[in-house]
């Protein structure tokens, strides 16, 4: 039997409930050459996936696998990528999903090219049961995102240094990889994920390994976050979900890198996985010094209470405690730039509905959309059938004429 096209991963544990509608973003495009691997790395007893898995209807092409224990999450995905078939991966999360046509697209696109790996924008869908509540049915569609050849030194250096987007990095939840290429770099560091966060360690990785990515400027999938993500359990100070991550994270052999407080952040988040891939290929060491990176964490130190902003302080100077002149240096500095809480302001999601820098934000709840499925319809419907672009070119912005025109339709609609 001939290898699929695709294999499309979804891990997923003890949330059923946004599952459904992220596997039926990917039964409903209209390319067929796919595999579907869901696989379930929840608790024992918990309810929910092989009774959903039930209700699909046979011959839909769906591999649904569970390890043999409860696995980190960079573990987990470590196996699931393992049971893959196909020429090309693209992984995500049980609440994300693709645009609709994104597989047919994607496929034009490596067929045009002979690229080894596609990557693309991607759309932030907040679910209706997202925390705060001012975050809650936002959507956020980027319209300035770059198409053709990105050259990968000039883009990981401005995503370490917190002045580049990392979403934009050619990682596993947006872009579709050669099996390839995922296997040059289990040969080179003995696995396909070596970070806490998998996803932009990918990203790095990928980036590095090919020098220069192909970007689609459109989107084509969903980030989709919900109550029971990983980074709104962060975000929200939830300490059962949070305590789940940790206690995972405890059984892997990927440990925490000692240059760096261990905690979670923004910044932190993005910039654990390039400390990891650096131990690997040691030339990215010079992209950021220990200084520049606790500069830029002091001056983004996000905290959800001023209890919880002190907590984090303590961290941060326990963490500089094993270099004696370092730990100075951050006392120094810290003094220097008085370093204090400032509670952030959530406006409501009504003011910042329209164009905002590089992206439209919308209220899915006043255009009817209740799920990723529903916004993969929908942002499908808004972007169309897109004339294609030169993506053997240098990389630059598009779509802005034509995303502003079609949006304007839109919000006169609502």
């Amino acid at each position: 039997m001939e290898a699929p096209f695709f294999s499309i991963v979804i891990p997923t544990r003890n949330r059923y409930e946004t599952l459904y509608h992220t596997i039926k973003t990917v039964l409903e495009q209209d390319f067929d050459s796919f595999e579907l691997i869901v696989s379930d790395n929840s608790d024992l007893g918990y309810p929910g996936a092989e009774d959903l898995m039930n209700k699909i209807p046979a011959g839909q092409n769906i591999n649904y696998i569970r390890p043999p224990l409860v696995l980190s999450m960079s573990d987990h995905w470590e196996f699931a990528v393992s049971k893959c078939v196909g020429e090309f991966i693209i992984i995500f999360g049980d609440d994300d999903g693709l645009v609709t046509g994104a597989l047919t697209k994607i496929h034009d696109i490596i067929a045009q090219t002979h690229a080894k790996l596609v990557s693309w924008a991607r759309v932030e869908y907040s679910w209706p049961d997202r925390l705060p509540v001012e975050l809650a049915n936002e959507i956020v569609i980027p319209y300035k995102a770059n198409n053709g050849i990105m050259e990968a030194k000039d883009y990981i250096k401005k995503v370490v240094r917190y002045v580049g987007d990392y979403r934009y990095l050619p990682m596993f939840y947006n872009a579709a990889v050669n099996r390839s290429l995922v296997q040059l770099l289990k040969d080179r560091t003995g696995r396909v994920f070596s970070a806490r966060s998998p996803d932009i360690y990918t990203g790095y990785a990928f980036a590095w390994l090919l020098q220069n990515y192909i970007s689609v400027g459109y989107p084509l999938s969903i980030n989709g976050v919900s109550s029971k993500s990983n980074g709104a359990a962060h975000y929200t100070n939830d300490n059962m979900g949070k305590a789940d991550f940790v206690k995972l994270n405890q059984t892997s052999s990927i440990k925490w890198p000692v240059l760096l407080p261990e905690m979670y952040t923004g910044y932190l988040g993005i910039i654990e996985p390039f400390i990891q891939l650096s131990v690997y290929f040691p030339e990215l060491k010079s992209y950021i010094s220990r200084k520049g990176i606790y500069k830029i964490l002091l001056k983004n130190l996000e905290a959800t209470s001023k209890e919880d902003f002190d907590d984090k302080i303590k961290i941060i100077l326990d963490s500089a405690k094993q270099d004696k002149k370092f730990h100075q240096w951050v006392s120094s500095y810290m003094e220097k730039e008085v370093c204090k809480y400032i509670p952030e302001k959530l406006s409501g999601l009504s003011k910042r509905i329209g164009f905002r820098g590089s992206h439209l934000r919308l209220d899915a709840s006043r255009l009817g959309l209740s799920n990723v499925y529903d916004v993969s319809v929908f942002v499908g419907n808004l972007f169309g059938d897109l004339k294609e672009c030169n993506y053997n070119e240098k990389a630059k912005p598009g779509l802005i004429k034509r995303i502003k025109k079609a949006a304007a339709f839109v919000l006169r609609g609502v």
